[in-house]
Formats: C-alpha cells, sequence, structure tokens
C-alpha cells in the first residue's frame, strides 16, 4: 500500500470514528450494525466470554 493510500484509508477512518461517535445513540446503533451488540444491549456471542461452541 502507497504512503497516498495509507493516507486516504486513515482519513476515512476517521471520519468514520467520528461520525458513528458523535453521540451515545448513533454509537450504540453503529456497534448494533457491526454485530458488536445485539439490539436488546449484550454483547454478541462472539465478543462474549459466554461464547457457544462452534
Amino acid at each position: 500500500m502507497t504512503k497516498a493510500q495509507q493516507d486516504r484509508v486513515k482519513s476515512a477512518l476517521a471520519s468514520y470514528t467520528k461520525d458513528a461517535t458523535r453521540s451515545a445513540t448513533v454509537a450504540r446503533a453503529t456497534l448494533v450494525r457491526e454485530g458488536i451488540y445485539s439490539e436488546d444491549g449484550k454483547l454478541a456471542p462472539s465478543y462474549s466470554e459466554e461464547r457457544k461452541p462452534a
């Protein structure tokens, strides 16, 4: 990856993070959309200590 590509990725990630964390409500919705939390506020199985066997 070139330096210019790295800079574009870094900028895109910073922009996404800024948008995704602009409020607690938006941050929570982002985590649900990304599959980290469920709609009821619990951690997804792959992120919790209580993992179900594959």
